[in-house]
């Protein structure tokens, strides 16, 4: 048989546990609703439809052939989560028939216990009652969230129940999908249109590009601070080294979502002299006029404090605010030396962010690396043990790592399977 004589049709509504829709084949054709491998429902169309019998003016029953039923609950229970196929089977059985739409659905008491759902005390790189609300229906999913193979499971199950009517109108999904959604479209609005070129740099050299980061970089530490706040950890968030605000431009709008202050912190003059670093003296520099006119116009700038003025200079008289998230894209060992005072306003659990990392520094829990002119890392590492809370982490991408103590943070998800979750839930 050929494909051109299956039925055709859609399903147009699915709602309170009703499902509508039209069927059409070349003869009488009959609607059936199989819950995984259970026949629920069959049903015969017979529904005006003005629509199709006018895109379909020659096929006999087109006038005719809308159906609507409601699920029967009570064959499956009101807790029930699973698939739905609505199947067009022609009368005649010789005829092939078609699978019409394959639909995620939920009873209503699912919808509730998902909705209030108790400390699952797991922790993880996902919000804490996206975690807590999987982990009551479907704990087997929320095991291994330190692992790729674990986050991924998790996350199968989460498009799941996204795709589900009912469950992904609750707050706890729909928040963190709208959040989702919102940043990663901004993020490419702004890559789209941020200035391309540093017009003060010659062509070839290190800073003649102004945007030096990728969207799975700066996408990895937004999502971090929905899942840190949603932790409760405390704190401002910062960025050390903004250049022209390409990357301010994508989390100033990221943290005027969740009502987080940002603080950016920049000499606003370039890199200041280091020896044997391979980088001049005043690359990089972005002026503070050109940077806060950037963030007015791509991010959201009222959601900023700026901070003008070479590290050291900044925190000798000044403290800064309590800190749950960091950034820091500074290419130098000495800057980040002078930045890490800020260290002692870190909250316990925060997560830190790093340019200047490579993917093999990154070895089994372990960080391992040597210092250099040119490498923040070691500073960062070495204040942590002083202060009683080593770090552990994961590379993200590009030159960008994520670090968290090994005690008491939590973890950052795994960069790669972050872009294919935003870009499946958006």
């Amino acid at each position: 048989m050929t494909k051109a004589f299956a039925p055709r049709g859609n399903v147009d509504a699915v709602a309170a546990g009703r499902i509508a829709g039209w069927a059409l084949g070349r003869g009488p054709v009959r609607v059936e609703a199989w819950f995984e491998d259970m026949c629920i429902v069959r049903c015969e169309p017979s529904i005006a439809r003005a629509d199709v019998a006018a895109a379909f003016p020659d096929v006999r029953g087109s006038g005719s052939c809308g159906f609507a039923f409601d699920l029967p609950h009570q064959r499956f229970g009101d807790e029930f989560v699973g698939e739905l196929r609505i199947v067009a089977r022609p009368l005649k059985p010789w005829l092939p028939s078609a699978t019409l739409a394959t639909l995620h659905i939920a009873g209503p008491l699912a919808a509730k216990a998902l909705a209030s759902p108790p400390d699952s005390k797991i922790r993880g790189p996902f919000p804490r009652a996206v975690i807590d609300a999987i982990a009551v229906r479907w704990p087997e999913d929320c095991t291994e969230l330190l692992t790729v193979t674990g986050q991924r499971r998790f996350v199968n199950r989460l498009v799941k129940v996204m795709e589900t009517p009912d469950l992904n109108a609750l707050p706890v999904f729909a928040d963190y999908a709208r959040y989702l959604s919102t940043t990663f479209a901004h993020c490419h609005f702004v890559e789209r249109h941020f200035p391309q070129t540093n017009r003060s740099a010659a062509p070839g050299s290190n800073d003649f590009h102004c945007k030096p980061n990728s969207i799975r970089e700066i996408f990895s530490i937004i999502h971090q601070l929905y899942v840190l706040k949603s932790w409760s950890v405390d704190g401002d968030f910062a960025e050390f080294g903004c250049f022209k605000g390409y990357s301010s431009a994508m989390l100033s709008y990221a943290c005027k979502q969740l009502d987080l202050r940002m603080h950016i912190f920049d000499s606003f003059e370039g890199l200041p002299p280091s020896s044997d670093a391979g980088y001049q003296a005043g690359q990089y520099a972005g002026d503070i006029a050109e940077v806060r006119d950037h963030v007015t116009r791509f991010g959201a700038v009222d959601a900023v404090e700026f901070h003008k003025g070479f590290f050291a200079d900044t925190f000798r008289d000044w403290q800064p605010p309590r800190l749950m998230c960091l950034w820091m894209d500074v290419d130098l060992e000495s800057s980040a030396r002078d930045l890490m005072v800020v260290a002692d306003r870190l909250s316990p659990e925060a997560t830190l962010f790093s340019h200047e990392c490579t993917a093999d520094i990154f070895q089994n829990g372990s960080i391992v690396t040597r210092p250099a002119p040119d490498n923040p890392i070691p500073p960062m590492l070495a204040r942590h043990e002083e202060l009683g809370r080593p770090l552990t982490g994961r590379y993200v991408a590009g030159y960008t790592g994520a670090f968290w103590p090994r005690e008491n943070g939590i973890p950052a998800m795994d960069a790669e399977l972050l872009m294919e979750m935003a870009r499946l839930l958006r």
